[in-house]
């Protein structure tokens, strides 16, 4: 799909608003106010295409009240004009669901409240709003026209959540009336928004309606943007979404992004690398989408550590989380803003980075001008792994391992797969991870061919592996006082974090965002027998990559011709060993390289 979707984006804040907001979150901090307020015009523009780039994520709305922001919309209007000057289209940035506490923001009643009646920190000076609050859901149709008037080709929704690293719910009188008219809609009597998330009934209620009023409200803002431009394209930020819990706290849901939007985009942590010796990697969010896209581009934006914690990476990175976006028929959306480095707020843009630009540049022409129309068809996995979305929204401690453990050591032993939900086609083997939701029973039940059940079945007579280790892990249930503790503890420690300088410092120096976020991903260690999951499945992969090191292996299939892709994630030399069987011709081998070591091969098999 990449090739008929021509989607080339780049995050690229720029501008009076971002050099604004950086000060805001990250008081102190020196900023490079010169590259970027060039970022964001015709220079900035002209270095984005050379690069390859077709598309950027623009600032226009940072949460400021009017009286300042009026700069901030007036300089979009010149980047939305330079960029298309430069062949270049913009989306418009809307923050969705938080303020910056100053102006005219200073009196305003939309802000969202903890179940303590505190108003809920976002970063440093900013506070979420409350997602049902009309004035503030005026306020955002106004930030749409205006983006829409500005000249803008996209209208992109950030921040789409409730629940920043963590559960935060707003508890004000507003929310917990809808909430508790829509649980009784549903034929439930409840108290009101749960004070923390538990398997039972509040909190699944809750996570239904959070979802429903969060995509009630994009579907109306992007119902705006259409009616004044029939082609605007629609994104948002569906932040962590298929590899964290954080993602399913906040209402984001894939099936609805899909349906609302034109395309997806996912913001992550998982820009290919290795920590404390384990291989972090991305491949696992473009096939979960995948299985709910129908055919939209799936793209995604993958971080280190978070915004103020990355300088910018080694170009190999770069080259690595590319390659393995588009091996997977997927687009990377290049960082190019929010870097600290060598002591300065910069972009990506600046005259420092030319070397990052130039390689980036040479790999975009190896695999556009050369490659892409001939890279794809037909996804060729023979192993399929049920996508359980709704066992993971309401069981995520009962589903998540088995579900992410199976695709590590599949990827790690170069055994290719896709995720599936509802589209079994070209699948001959499913494995399905614990499922416990009525709708998944049955469409698993669908399902004719071969099945494994990992951990945990629902039926009887099937071929289960893992169950005697999930057993044990599954009686580790958390008792309700300590995640009611655990939620309190959150909520001190963040308003601590961002309300006490001293005490942010002392917490910044031990990673306290990025491993509060590991809490909530998996992080690729499980306790399960890797080796009797992959000897039955390695039967079902005709041709076999051999490798020395950690890469990515991906097929498609095109009439008789098998293309697979091969991406190291390693920065080394990797050595590679295809096997293929009888009847299989090697007809040729495309490779892209940086500094003596491939990073994307591509092997074009005859069958």
């Amino acid at each position: 799909m990449v090739e008929k979707w021509d989607h080339y984006p780049v995050y690229m804040w720029a501008g009076p608003g971002t050099i604004r907001i950086n000060k805001v979150k990250f008081p102190g901090k020196s900023i490079d106010e010169q590259v970027h307020i060039k970022g964001g015009l015709r220079e900035g523009a002209a270095r984005l295409k050379k690069m390859g780039y077709n598309w950027a994520y623009c600032s226009y709305n940072w949460g400021f009240p009017p009286e300042i922001e009026k700069e901030d919309h007036e300089y979009f209007r010149k980047t939305v004009e330079e960029y298309h000057a430069q062949g270049l289209k913009v989306f418009g940035y809307v923050q969705f669901s938080n303020a910056v506490f100053t102006g005219s923001y200073l009196t305003k009643r939309w802000y969202a409240l903890d179940p303590y009646g505190e108003k809920i920190n976002y970063y440093s000076g900013r506070y979420l709003v409350c997602p049902t609050d009309p004035e503030w859901k005026e306020h955002l149709k106004e930030i749409v026209i205006g983006i829409v008037n500005a000249g803008a080709d996209g209208v992109f929704f950030d921040n789409m959540f409730g629940s920043w690293f963590g559960f935060r719910p707003c508890y004000c009188d507003r929310c917990q009336d809808l909430f508790k008219e829509f649980a009784e809609k549903q034929g439930f009597d409840v108290k009101g928004i749960p004070h923390h998330l538990s398997e039972n009934i509040e909190s699944r209620l809750y996570l239904i309606w959070r979802r429903k009023i969060i995509w009630q409200t994009v579907e109306e803002l992007s119902e705006v943007a259409r009616k004044l431009k029939k082609d605007i394209l629609i994104s948002s930020n569906s932040f962590e979404a298929g590899i964290s819990e954080l993602s399913i706290m906040a209402g984001i849901d894939l099936r609805e992004a899909f349906r609302v939007q034109d395309l997806v985009m996912i913001e992550n942590h998982q820009i290919p690398r290795k920590f404390h010796d384990i291989q972090i990697f991305n491949t696992m969010t473009y096939r979960i989408a995948h299985a709910h896209s129908k055919g939209k581009a799936v793209t995604s934006v993958p971080y280190m550590f978070g915004i103020g914690d990355d300088s910018v990476y080694p170009v190999r990175l770069y080259l690595q989380a590319m390659a393995e976006a588009y091996s997977n028929d997927s687009v990377m959306v290049l960082k190019g803003t929010e870097y600290f480095h060598n002591g300065k707020w910069t972009l990506l843009t600046d005259d420092q980075f030319e070397d990052v630009r130039n390689q980036i540049e040479n790999y975009h022409k190896w695999y556009k001008q050369n490659l892409v129309k001939d890279l794809y068809g037909e996804r060729a996995a023979r192993i399929g792994i049920f996508h359980p979305y709704d066992s993971l929204t309401f069981h995520w401690e009962k589903t998540a391992l088995p579900f992410f453990a199976a695709q590590h050591e599949l990827i790690r032993s170069n055994i290719d797969y896709k995720v599936v939900w509802d589209n079994f086609e070209g699948v001959d083997l499913l494995l399905v991870p614990p499922i416990f939701e009525e709708n998944e029973i049955n469409i698993v039940k669908k399902f004719k061919k071969n099945k494994i059940f990992l951990g945990y079945s629902p039926f009887e007579n099937e071929k289960l592996i893992w169950s005697d280790v999930y057993k044990i892990i599954s009686l580790n249930q958390k008792p309700e006082q300590q995640l009611a503790l655990e939620q309190d503890l959150a909520l001190l420690n963040f308003s601590t974090y961002f309300n006490d300088q001293v005490w942010r410092e002392r917490l910044q120096k031990n990673g306290f965002l990025f491993f509060n976020y590991l809490n909530y991903c998996y992080t690729f260690t499980h306790p399960f027998n890797a080796e009797e999951l992959i000897e039955i499945v390695e039967n079902y992969q005709d041709w076999k990559i051999k490798s020395d090191g950690f890469v990515i292996t991906t097929s498609y299939k095109q009439d008789n011709l098998l293309k697979v892709h091969v991406v190291n994630l390693e920065e080394r030399k990797t050595e590679i060993d295809l096997v293929l069987p009888q009847g299989f011709e090697l007809k040729e081998v495309c490779e892209y390289s940086c500094d003596g070591v491939f990073v994307h091969r591509i092997y074009f098999i005859s069958t």
